[in-house]
């Protein structure tokens, strides 16, 4: 007799030997939620005997923090311009010498910098320049979108998702809390940036769970649900709480862990601005073709930062524009 556990719902079924293959790994229905039940030769149940329990909620998101390798630690440009940036005594020498360590990242850097976006009046051709001309800040964040840009831009066979599509759509979340951040928090600007880029980071380390769910998951969605309840129906979390919970291992600011852990749920956030910054750009993304379909703006994000919903149309049509220009001048 066979044992098994629904990661689902829960519900444990009892399944006798003769009806399954001997030799061969069988997927099974749950009557009770559609999860796929993977039934493996001698692995129904313990060796003791008793269920086999899959791993669900929280045991699963300390499992997938201590074992994936679908993200990395912390860059370490990244690390090491934040490093150089935090300091009193930092010149523009430093901060070359911190791009001088990667010519390929330096080199695309100041392809960025010289995009439409920046808006130069001259072209620059070193990295000291682009320092002088465009700031620390700005510099680091150029830093951040190249060094992220092959981590982010990763195709996710699960979520059906084109690696070009998910990086745009980092992208355009970063641009866009930048942009928002600009106009009603100015003093969240750099962090919000940051946390748009990776705020989908969870959906990465997630992606191998959903090829494993992948029936049960495609029912879901085609239902009508969201990606972040199909995988909470399915793991008992979502890619947002799984990211930041990862992302605690980069050290970052708890500010950007909280907001990226409450970006679908801005409400439920102790009415974070950051949170409802990232909200807010994430379905502008997603209303021009982002990857995540259905999502309802949460009234309260809006509300919370003091914007009005006939803003959001105009501003998605901005990032759009600028999005496109900086993926145009990273692919040149």
């Amino acid at each position: 007799m066979i044992s098994i556990t629904c990661p689902g719902c829960r519900k444990t079924y009892r399944i006798p030997d003769n009806e399954l293959p001997k030799d061969k790994p069988v997927d099974l229905l749950c009557p009770a939620c559609n999860t796929v039940l993977t039934i493996r030769p001698g692995s129904g149940t313990s060796p003791s005997g008793t269920p086999a329990r899959p791993l669900f909620g929280p045991e699963l998101i300390e499992k997938i923090v201590r074992t994936s390798k679908a993200l990395p630690p912390m860059p370490r440009i990244i690390a090491r311009a934040n490093e150089v940036l935090s300091s009193e005594n930092a010149g523009f020498r430093e901060i070359s010498q911190v791009l001088e360590t990667d010519q390929a990242i330096a080199t695309r850097v100041l392809r960025i910098a010289n995009s439409a976006y920046y808006g130069l009046s001259v072209p620059v051709t070193s990295v000291q320049q682009a320092s002088a001309l465009l700031g620390f800040q700005t510099l680091l964040e150029l830093i951040t979108v190249v060094s992220s840009s092959r981590m982010m831009g990763k195709r996710l066979d699960g979520y059906n998702i084109e690696a070009r599509s998910m990086w745009k759509h980092s992208l355009s979340v970063a641009v866009g809390a930048r942009a928002l951040s600009d106009t009603y928090y100015p003093e969240l600007v750099n962090d919000a940036f940051m946390a748009g880029l990776i705020h989908d980071s969870g959906m990465l380390l997630l992606d191998s769970y959903i090829v494993k769910n992948q029936k049960t998951f495609n029912t879901l969605v085609a239902q009508g649900k969201t990606l972040q309840d199909a995988e909470t129906e399915i793991f008992g979390f979502d890619h947002a709480s799984l990211g930041s919970m990862y992302l605690k291992n980069w050290k970052l600011p708890a500010n950007l862990i909280h907001a990226i852990s409450y970006h679908h749920r801005p409400s439920d956030s102790d009415d974070d601005p950051l949170a409802c910054i990232l909200h807010i750009s994430d379905i502008m993304a997603n209303s021009a073709g982002g990857p995540e379909a259905n999502l309802v703006t949460d009234q309260a994000a809006l509300a919370g930062i003091g914007m009005e919903p006939g803003d959001m149309a105009p501003m998605t049509e901005e990032v759009e524009a600028v999005v496109e220009g900086i993926i145009e001048s990273m692919e040149t």
